[in-house]
């Protein structure tokens, strides 16, 4: 499961790199890091100045990390007041429960159709304006919502399209977060940088938004919207401070889109270390949804447990991935990024098997907690490794190929559990999601044996 949300690019390798060690992550052989070390100092600004004290690259990294940081929490604060209040105005709109479950594949409906495309566009603009126009477009089209609903214009079908329209804004803002991290992560290393975005961006949805747009929306239909239309023009506010080496334009290209978006997917089965890496990520994503999917009725009916009851075990849920988030950048540097993986695979059979066995909720819930936490070492570790591995040119095609099949076996996970349940029972997903998780620990060792290892933070020099 994966996945942060909004974030412009370099030409050159990110800090904490080295060529020295060894053949180059970002190129193909080791002969050509030379030659892109000399194209890196030489496409890299210095300090200016002119009329002031020079300022260190590394401390302009640091504040522009931080901006990007502020402006991943502040949005996610908006995107859980949105989901919360959205799922609550489908409810008073309709009470049909296809029409109510329309909204949801809206949302999710644009990482596969859409995703592709987005990831040619961050390839091919200058990622720091598109990421900037992006929180300007979805505040724009909150603004709009928020005044259809004043007006009391608004039915499910507006609902549905406004939910996908910003989903498919998402996806790219989402792609282009990820293509600049490197180049304004600082001193810090990778798996640092991608756990400060998610645990600041899941503490402000998960545990700040959520029941925020819940007490709004009682209070007025329009608030939660007009609150999530600002926090989107904030977040556009704070990306333009970004300044260095990630707000430079990617090269453009003349080639057929479609050609792009091929490329990216040919290019990503042809890697020996992320091809594997997807198919592992993707297996991980359909057990775990496989057991979501029906966790509401798993909740009610086996746990035997009320609706509110239900709500703080997916809380629970949520603390485990914030373990997670902030464990991995640890487990990492420890013991590397393929050996966290491992164990974030292994955290999974027991608990499942676990879940799947009791009636008693707070072990269902203590069992839950690993599955989160397992989900949120995958999803940092594997992002640093897609920013490692992958050139900084062909960034967003390669990570949008990658996301389209690692999320688009998520539904499908989803769609298996619903059918087992139905033919077996509500326990049966879990044993099923376990059997998965074992193939998966028994796989990953093979296949993530060339994994690379962290790379170290950048060292700010003492004399600067």
């Amino acid at each position: 499961m994966t996945g942060t949300r909004r974030r412009a690019t370099a030409s050159h390798a990110p800090p904490g790199s080295s060529c020295a060690s060894g053949p180059c992550r970002r190129t193909r052989s080791p002969r050509s890091c030379g030659a892109e070390a000399v194209r890196s100092r030489r496409a890299s600004p210095g300090p200016r100045t002119r009329g002031r004290a020079a300022v260190p690259a590394s401390s302009r990294d640091d504040r522009a990390f931080l901006h990007l940081w502020c402006a991943t929490g502040v949005s996610g604060l908006g995107d859980g007041v949105r989901f919360a209040a959205f799922a609550l105005f489908a409810a008073v709109l309709t009470s049909d429960p296809l029409l109510v479950s329309l909204v949801t594949v809206a949302g999710q409906l644009p990482w596969l159709c859409v995703g592709p495309f987005a990831g040619v566009l961050v390839d091919r603009f200058d990622r720091r304006g598109t990421l900037w126009a992006c929180d300007v477009a979805r505040a724009a089209v909150m603004a709009c919502f928020t005044v259809l609903t004043l007006l009391d214009r608004v039915d499910i079908t507006t609902l549905t399209v406004t939910a996908f329209l910003l989903s498919s804004i998402e996806t790219l803002a989402d792609n282009l977060s990820q293509a600049i991290t490197p180049e304004v992560i600082g001193s810090r290393s990778l798996d640092s940088a991608n756990s400060w975005l998610f645990g600041g961006q899941f503490i402000t949805s998960e545990f700040l938004g959520t029941p925020l747009g819940t007490l709004l929306f009682s209070m007025t239909y329009a608030l939660p919207f007009t609150v999530d239309a600002v926090t989107f023009a904030l977040s556009a506010a704070l990306i333009l401070r970004i300044r260095g080496s990630g707000a430079r334009p990617a090269p453009r290209t003349a080639r057929p889109v479609v050609a792009d978006m091929a490329d990216g997917v040919r290019r990503l089965l042809r890697h020996r270390v992320l091809r594997p890496l997807c198919l592992l990520m993707g297996m991980l994503n359909f057990a775990v949804l496989g057991v979501l999917g029906v966790a509401v009725l798993y909740a009610l009916e086996v746990l035997r447990v009320s609706q509110t009851t239900y709500g703080l075990l997916m809380t629970v849920v949520a603390v485990g991935g914030l373990i997670g988030l902030f464990v991995a950048p640890v487990l990492a540097a420890r013991i590397g990024h393929g050996r966290t993986l491992l164990v974030a695979f292994a955290l999974c059979p027991l608990p499942l098997v676990v879940g799947g066995a009791t009636s008693d909720p707070l072990v269902a819930a203590a069992a839950l907690l690993f599955v989160g936490v397992s989900v949120s070492l995958g999803n940092v570790v594997t992002t640093t490794v897609r920013q490692t591995l992958i050139p900084p040119g062909m960034f967003g095609r390669m990570n949008a190929a990658y996301r389209l099949f690692v999320n688009g076996l998520a539904p499908l996970g989803a769609f298996a559990g619903g059918i087992v349940a139905q033919q077996y029972s509500l326990r049966a997903p879990f044993y099923l999601a376990a059997a998965v998780c074992v193939l998966l620990v028994l796989a990953a060792p093979r296949l993530l044996r060339d994994l690379p290892k962290p790379a170290a933070p950048a060292r700010v020099p003492s004399g600067e």
